[in-house]
């Protein structure tokens, strides 16, 4: 709890946060029991502060100390649009730092997950959730970016890092979906990892909470969930002061006619017929096509207010631009914005005058919500025009809102007499994600060909999934071999289809082979990328503008964006024998120093973690494998490259002194075997005669996974790739061969004898011994009721997370 000011009640603290007293029913669910499922109350009636400061409150100033350790310390607000994700991030970091939460060390962080960023900051310092996984912090992300990590396959980011963010994500995480209308197939997935939460345990205790002011209950109820009931709504009694100002807001209907043969302009004329100076006039399309179109028009007729186009499919710094822009004070001419549904969802903005195309019920009553917002336009002037086509909604769905406008033709209405009024609209059938979906993505091995199990059917409806594209100076040529991944600010998200596929008829797209040990850029055919793929093309193909964001058409060179990212354990374009925190991190460190640094870090981070379903034999597992996780350095394949870093003069002495896990060595190596793991050759050892060291411990199989698990490579199987087999053609798995040698390694005060690698616990089936495989194992562990996939993936996340904080420490040369 902060030292600097203790609120007496949650209305002080929020007032001081909001700088205006809170609403009745946001001190409601500060003071409920337990956070409500449903959050349904009005457009503008701040449902982000309803959520976010009683998290707050109950985290850190709770009186009851049992409330405040019962709230998950992650709040993770899902969003449904790109476009919010900045804006709600500065709105939360503003109400932290009212609050004085904005420290480093007992502070409150927020991250942001957007394309190839995991992080945020605490107070003015950048930091990662890798780094500081225990502390208190709010997570902000599209569905996009923060399911797909729910369900292991994180989009845009290294797939390595896949069961990190699966751990942390599902245990100690209060999860809340705003604008639930939006959210398409994710809203079903969201239910339904709640349910399995639920049934399949976690170390910490979690929860989701979904917010909508049109809400349909039908479908927040699932196979494996029933009905929400702790459900907060407004009553008559929340209908004072401010917010009923708001509440009571009203917006005339009218309907005007547009020349189709020209469409785009004679839909910029009547907007400019009916924009008022000073003011802020709206227009909202159904589709990026139209907006950008829309935003063409109006530029060519030229009128004297200035123009700013919002859609989804910007690089985030010129979204960043465009949205500051929009949300400007209106100069003496006023304003127009033309947007998509981006402007539905989470963002404070009012307009005096709003044109929109007809779409499905939920989407008109949240962009109605927009205009005149706060209740001060007395003649606010909602027009709206029939689309030139359904998509992206139901046919149905838009003839049945057509109808419901041309009755209220010429009416001023509240938004509370919108979202009343009976519309009819059809439940989308979607992919429902089921137990056995969820354990088989447990497992992040691709396939035989090379694919993963795609989410995207969980995620997004098909005509909304997207790629990321990045634009570099290639000159004819792939990425150097050596250049990190795309950062998040070079990404542009592109849908997966037709427009990518015009793209590549031009250009070469460029994806990473994590297989690969050299050339690892290869070229890509557009119908074989995935949502969530990453994709690199010369600025010379195209396809972007900073005013208008992605336009395939568009031919003009593209600016590139400096990655400013150096390789790191958050880089997508990282090799499955990649290793390089073990190499050049400026001091020698010894491999039984190391594993003793890991251990202590596992158990700092356990303890301040807290976790309260396990058992005392699992914590000690988790320990034991950070003290043994590495013991497969030894052998002379990874001992060669570390002493390869050094000068020649250097190296006998360092030879004699080691076995060595880090190496100080300024000269960056590989491995003389492609594909090299040690982890692979720890496993095998603990697999083996090295498995003294796990004589008095309750749970070897659970400290053998976390050590194979350890690097992200080595989980559920065990497969070689291309490149393993030797010039004589004898077997190796990920650089290993069967019948190498380890050394005798002291690891947990046991020495653990000298080790042959045998491949017998790789191979199908039992061995001779009736020894189970390594794969009948790890299932094993992921299906016991007491461990499951929560729980597994929390341990690994934490050994993994404190192999690198000590990994850190050493590299800085202080004491772990």
């Amino acid at each position: 709890m902060s030292e600097k000011w203790h609120p007496a009640s949650f209305a002080e603290m929020a007032e001081r946060a909001l700088r205006s007293p809170p609403y009745r029913w946001q001190v409601a669910v500060a003071d409920a029991p337990m956070p409500p499922e449903l959050i349904a109350v009005e457009t503008g009636a701040g449902k982000t502060a309803g959520v976010v400061l009683p998290w707050l409150w109950r985290r850190r100033f709770h009186p009851d100390p049992k409330v405040r350790e019962a709230t998950p310390h992650w709040l993770v607000l899902c969003l449904p649009l790109r476009s919010l994700t900045e804006q709600v991030e500065s709105v939360v970091r503003r109400w932290i730092g009212a609050l004085g939460l904005d420290g480093l060390e007992d502070g409150v962080a927020v991250h942001l997950v957007m394309g190839g960023r995991v992080g945020g900051r605490a107070g003015k310092v950048r930091t990662s959730w890798y780094e500081h996984p225990e502390q208190d912090a709010v997570v902000v992300g599209t569905v996009d970016m923060l399911l797909s990590r729910a369900l292991n396959r994180g989009y845009a980011t290294s797939r390595f890092s896949w069961p990190i963010d699966f751990g942390l994500l599902h245990n100690g995480t209060h999860w809340v979906f705003d604008e639930i209308q939006l959210l398409g197939p994710a809203l079903a997935t969201s239910l339904q990892l709640e349910a399995f939460r639920h049934r399949f345990g976690t170390c910490l205790g979690s929860f989701s909470t979904w917010m909508s002011a049109t809400v349909d209950r039908r479908a927040l109820s699932t196979v494996d969930s029933a009905d929400v009931t702790r459900v907060i709504e407004l009553g008559p009694e929340d209908v004072e002061g401010a917010l009923a100002t708001r509440l009571q807001a009203t917006r005339t209907i009218r309907h005007v006619s547009v020349d189709d043969a020209r469409r785009a302009r004679s839909l910029a004329r009547t907007i400019l017929d009916h924009h008022r100076p000073g003011t802020l006039t709206i227009a909202v399309m159904n589709t990026v096509r139209s907006a950008r179109e829309l935003y063409r028009a109006l530029e060519q007729e030229g009128g004297a207010a200035p123009v700013h186009l919002l859609h989804s499919r910007f690089r985030p710094d010129d979204r960043r631009i465009a949205l500051d822009g929009a949300m400007a004070s209106p100069p003496a001419a006023g304003r127009i914005v033309v947007s998509t549904q981006v402007l539905e969802a989470g963002v404070d903005i009012s307009a005096s005058t709003m044109l929109i195309e007809a779409a499905s019920w939920p989407s008109v009553v949240q962009r109605a919500g927009r205009l005149n917002r706060s209740g001060e336009v007395a003649d606010a002037l909602l027009l709206w025009v029939e689309p030139s086509s359904s998509a992206p909604y139901l046919p149905e769905d838009v003839d049945a809102a057509t109808g419901a406008l041309r009755s209220l033709e010429g009416r001023q209405v509240t938004a509370g007499d919108l979202r009343t009024l009976e519309v009819p609209t059809r439940l989308p059938t979607y992919a429902v994600l089921r137990a056995g979906d969820l354990k088989g993505l447990f497992d992040t091995s691709p396939d035989l060909s090379g694919s993963d199990i795609d989410v995207a059917p969980f995620i997004r409806a098909a005509d909304e999934l997207d790629a990321y594209v990045a634009w570099r100076e290639l000159d004819g040529h792939p990425p150097a071999a050596d250049d990190p991944g795309p950062a998040a600010d070079e990404l542009c998200p592109v849908p997966v289809g037709k427009e990518l596929a015009e793209l590549a008829e031009r250009t070469t797209l460029w994806r990473f082979d994590h297989l690969k040990a050299d050339d690892s850029w290869v070229k890509a055919r557009s119908a074989e990328l995935r949502p969530g793929s990453i994709v690199v093309v010369d600025t010379g193909a195209g396809g972007y503008s900073p005013e208008v964001g992605w336009d395939v058409s568009l031919r003009a060179q593209v600016d590139p964006i400096p990655s400013g990212r150096d390789a790191s354990l958050e880089d997508p374009a990282e090799r499955i024998g990649d290793d390089a925190v073990s190499f050049s991190v400026g001091r020698w460190v010894s491999l039984s120093s190391h594993l003793e640094d890991v251990a202590r870090a596992t158990e700092e981070l356990l303890d301040s973690l807290g976790p309260q379903s396990i058992t005392a034999a699992q914590r000690d597992a988790a320990i034991l494998a950070a003290r043994l996780h590495d013991v497969g350095k030894a052998h002379a394949v990874f001992q060669e490259t570390m002493l390869a870093t050094a000068d020649e003069a250097e190296r006998p002495a360092l030879e004699l002194s080691g076995p060595w896990a880090k190496s100080g060595g300024a000269r960056a190596r590989r491995h003389s075997r492609p594909h090299f793991r040690h982890e692979l050759v720890s496993l095998l050892a603990l697999l083996g005669n090295g498995a003294v060291a796990l004589e008095r411990c309750e749970e070897p199989d659970l400290v053998r996974y976390l050590v194979a698990a350890h690097h992200g490579r080595i989980r559920m199987s065990i497969r070689s790739v291309a490149g393993d087999r030797t010039s004589a053609g004898q077997e190796r798995i990920l650089g290993v061969q069967e019948g190498d040698r380890i050394p005798s390694v002291v690891a947990s005060g046991v020495a653990l004898p000298e080790a042959s690698m045998s491949f017998a616990p790789v191979r199908m089936g039992r061995d001779p011994n009736g020894n189970p495989s390594w794969s009948e194992r790890a299932l094993a562990l992921r299906d016991r009721p007491d461990v499951g996939p929560f729980r597994l993936a929390f341990f690994e996340a934490v050994v993994r997370l404190a192999d690198w904080r000590a990994s850190a420490r050493e590299a800085q040369g202080a004491a772990v």
